[in-house]
């Protein structure tokens, strides 16, 4: 005989059901998270790669800034999905490809290695703004700076290098380069000696310019010790001035150079010539600037060679000035004059009213030169104590001299 089966009410069928459900949702929550529940996430300090940075350099091109760039993003999603993220799979691109030209310009990151179920709610930044310049070459001299003093109270007087440099990089920084340097340390150094040196270049502020590739990066330098001194500068012109207008003087500056040389040769020379300045057709002041020249075995020390020298060019004037009283020079031992014929002369003078007017007759002595000469009577011509290019005519121009 058959079992009898009891009959479940409805009711008790629903709620069984609907505990079931809520069971397996739970579970389901457990493994899954809530699926209708997004959370947000953010991502900070993810390293921006630019991409295609090689294809610059083929177009004579290079980044004006060599920056580091960073992202810092928000992403949304569920809490399985944020949680089966993995931070070294997301990268940050830009794309540097289809730059053709110099310029700035604006591009897009993007961003890989997110799965589609997240989605980015920000992103800082969105873009780069990117700067590009024009690689150049440019060959240049090199400097060489010095360290430290030599020994035996020497000195560096000459510190050079043959060699140039070629210069390369982007054409803003090139044009930032106030010089090529390479430093010597010569602390204790007592003879002449040659050094390699490392090349650095410098903006006008002597900070260095890192963006630069400098080829050959070492030079040779040649350093050449020897004693200083300091020298005067003989100033010269040459031609003449305008009709009606006269040289009156040349100021160089500075007046004095130091030059250095081996102490032997140092000891030779007293003064520097200066290159002979044209005149010709002047009829007002000028300056200029002018080379001065040194034999071989000698250096300047203190300049490039040049100094500036100025030109006063001035309307001549005369003025005239009556001594009382002729005198005798170079009289010979035991001997006197026992006549000078001439006591009072009248002295005129042509030049720069600067010069006459400072003048005045006590300033002025007038002789007659005795040197060589023994008893008896002598015409001789009055000079005076005044430069022959201020004195236009003596009058009388010579005088008797009687001596015994």
């Amino acid at each position: 005989m058959a079992a009898n089966k009891k009959k479940i009410s409805f009711r008790e069928r629903l709620i069984r059901m609907l505990a079931s459900v809520g069971i397996a949702i739970t579970l389901w929550f457990m493994v899954n998270g809530n699926a209708d529940m997004l959370i947000t996430q953010d991502f900070n300090s993810i390293p921006i790669t630019l991409t295609n940075v090689e294809s610059l350099s083929e177009k004579n091109l290079v980044l004006a800034d060599d920056k580091t760039y960073y992202l810092n993003m928000q992403v949304k999603g569920t809490d399985k999905n944020l949680r089966n993220v993995n931070m070294k799979e997301i990268t940050a691109e830009v794309d540097l490809g289809d730059i053709d030209e110099k310029g700035t310009y604006d591009l897009d990151v993007e961003v890989k290695g997110l799965a589609n179920s997240v989605i980015i709610t920000s992103m800082n930044p969105s873009s780069l703004q990117i700067d590009v310049d024009n690689i150049i070459k440019e060959d240049m001299d090199v400097d060489i700076g010095l360290e430290g003093k030599p020994a035996d109270d020497l000195a560096v007087i000459s510190a050079e290098s043959q060699e140039t440099v070629e210069v390369k990089g982007p054409q803003e920084s090139i044009a930032r380069i106030d010089k090529i340097t390479a430093t010597a340390n010569v602390n204790g150094l007592k003879e002449d000696t040659t050094q390699n040196l490392e090349v650095t270049a410098y903006d006008t502020a002597g900070n260095p310019i890192a963006d630069l590739e400098i080829l050959p990066n070492v030079v040779e330098a040649e350093i050449i010790l020897g004693k200083t001194k300091s020298i005067g500068i003989v100033p010269s012109t040459t031609g003449d001035p305008a009709s009606g207008y006269i040289v009156t003087g040349v100021q160089v500056e500075p007046s004095k150079v130091l030059i250095g040389a081996k102490e032997g040769l140092l000891n030779t020379i007293e003064t520097i010539p200066m290159d002979a300045i044209d005149v010709s057709g002047q009829s007002k002041t000028f300056t200029k600037d002018v080379n001065l020249s040194l034999p071989s075995g000698f250096y300047f020390l203190d300049g490039s060679g040049k100094v500036k020298a100025t030109v006063s060019i001035e309307t001549p004037v005369e003025k005239s000035f009556t001594i009382d009283k002729v005198s005798t020079k170079n009289l010979g031992t035991g001997l006197v004059t026992s006549k000078i014929k001439d006591s009072r002369v009248v002295v005129k003078l042509e030049g720069a009213s600067s010069i006459l007017n400072s003048l005045n007759a006590a300033q002025i002595e007038a002789f007659v030169d005795c040197a060589n000469l023994g008893p008896g009577e002598y015409e001789l011509p009055i000079q005076t104590n005044l430069s022959q290019s201020l004195v236009k005519s003596i009058t009388p121009a010579k005088t008797t001299v009687i001596i015994e």
